[in-house]
């Protein structure tokens, strides 16, 4: 940001499957223009459109935790950042992986947005029988994956881990998602100490339009209120 101030609040956004950082790119340069320090990336294996080094067949929850526990630290150890001010922001798996790694440092991170976070993730691959695995197969048509990513879904209870975070959260959800259904946002709204849910009527995976407005102002607005944006 250039408003003259020596630190300023920091975001880290992390990408859903198939997508990358700069898909995330509106938000962060909005939020850059008021006043907060933005970070877009890519997952390694995270999309056949990476930046980043590593194949997606290496690539899992566990891979994606540690590149953005890396991150974190990069950000942490800048003289611009205001280290008492870091925040996550995440899409679909990136809220996922956002929301649990937060969990693990609230004492790092100072608050979360979830958009439309992929918890629905344990259910569906732990149904799954590795057996019958043939690798790599097809994920949503564009990547490949194998059984490293069935490997690395978390084996513990993920609702009570985010329980630890008690900072501030704040969750949007479409009930018309046909990925995530809206019950995940409502266990995971029950479950974080102090969190919003927003529901967004009619929206499926992915906002546009007068929807991705309302999460960037939303977000931004969350900054404005608490007069972080300098």
């Amino acid at each position: 940001p250039d408003n003259g101030r020596e630190q300023h609040p920091a975001v880290s956004f992390s990408h859903g499957d198939t997508c990358i950082g700069t898909d995330m790119q509106d938000i962060a340069t909005h939020l850059a223009k008021n006043g907060v320090m933005t970070y877009t990336f890519d997952f390694c294996g995270g999309s056949t459109r990476s930046a980043s080094s590593g194949e997606s067949v290496d690539m899992s929850i566990e891979t994606e935790q540690d590149n953005l526990r890396h991150v974190i630290d990069m950000i942490a150890e800048m003289d611009n950042t205001d280290e008492e001010n870091i925040y996550l922001y995440g899409e679909s798996q990136g809220g996922f992986v956002a929301a649990l790694t937060g969990a693990e440092m609230p004492d790092r991170i100072a608050g979360m947005f979830l958009i439309y976070p992929a918890f629905c993730i344990v259910d569906q691959w732990l149904a799954m029988d590795p057996e019958t695995m043939k690798e790599p197969f097809d994920f949503m048509g564009t990547m490949k994956l194998s059984k490293t990513f069935y490997d690395g879904v978390p084996r513990y209870d993920v609702y009570e881990h985010i329980k630890a975070f008690d900072n501030p959260v704040i969750i949007y959800q479409g009930d018309k998602d046909p990925v995530v259904n809206l019950s995940y946002a409502n266990k995971i709204d029950e479950a974080f100490p102090d969190s919003e849910l927003i529901v967004v009527e009619g929206a499926g995976h992915g906002f546009g339009g007068k929807d991705r407005i309302m999460v960037r102002d939303g977000v931004c607005g969350f900054f404005e209120e608490r007069g972080l944006n300098g």
